[in-house]
């Protein structure tokens, strides 16, 4: 259903590819994101890309990730291996279900053992933990940001989504929280997906992010689940 959407909308994807835990620990993951969307800023010319519309969007930890990669900032030492200077704006996030608290899965009652790989032996995991937690790069300068969270995820705490919501508009940064009811770790329903793109599409067309005049997302899903 994605991939239909994106060819009626006219959209060009980069699809990123990270350091998993087992390659190299955190926040290595967080730095090759971070370097993704400089060459992608480097090279939007030669592909036809519109620096000012990229939406990054990414499910789990690749909603964390496209989080991390539009809020933070050079200063916090992650783009040192990037190769270019290029200043890194989004237009819009969509999160799906992502960490925003990294530390709070580190230790405590919402301690989680993939966070725990991810950090590995690190004496200073707690500090990384908090440099790569989106919730503590919130300020009123932010795009618009996109969340979809299950309120039964077992994966990662709802109260995630809830906590990041309430730091974005305390600080007036365009922003949705779309909750699914009894909603897991993903893997929702065709009618809850049907709902929720409808709801990023309605959140992105706010802001000039969608290029047909029309809804596609109900006729692009029917004739996908009819194939």
């Amino acid at each position: 259903m994605v991939i239909g959407l994106i060819i009626v909308e006219g959209f060009s994807v980069v699809n990123v590819g990270y350091r998993l835990a087992a390659q190299s620990l955190a926040p290595a993951a967080v730095a090759d994101c971070r370097c993704a969307l400089d060459w992608v800023m480097r090279n939007a010319q030669q592909y036809n890309f519109d620096p000012e519309k990229i939406i990054l969007s990414g499910f789990s930890a690749g909603g964390h990730l496209a989080m991390t990669t539009a809020l933070l900032t050079p200063d916090v030492g992650f783009d040192s291996f990037c190769e270019g200077d290029e200043e890194l704006n989004v237009a819009a996030i969509v999160n799906w279900y992502g960490v925003t608290d990294v530390k709070d899965l580190l230790e405590g009652a919402n301690v989680h053992d993939y966070a725990l790989e991810w950090m590995g032996n690190q004496s200073d995991r707690l500090e990384i933990g908090e440099r790569v937690s989106p919730i503590n790069y919130v300020h009123s300068q932010l795009p618009p940001i996109f969340t979809v969270h299950g309120d039964a995820d077992l994966s990662v705490p709802y109260n995630h989504a809830v906590r990041f919501h309430e730091a974005l508009n305390q600080a007036n940064v365009p922003n949705q929280l779309l909750t699914i009811p009894g909603g897991g770790h993903g893997e929702f329903s065709y009618s809850e997906n049907l709902n929720i793109y409808e709801n990023i599409e309605s959140f992105l067309r706010k802001y000039d992010l969608f290029n047909c005049k029309d809804s596609a997302i109900s006729s692009q899903l029917t004739a996908i689940n009819n194939e």
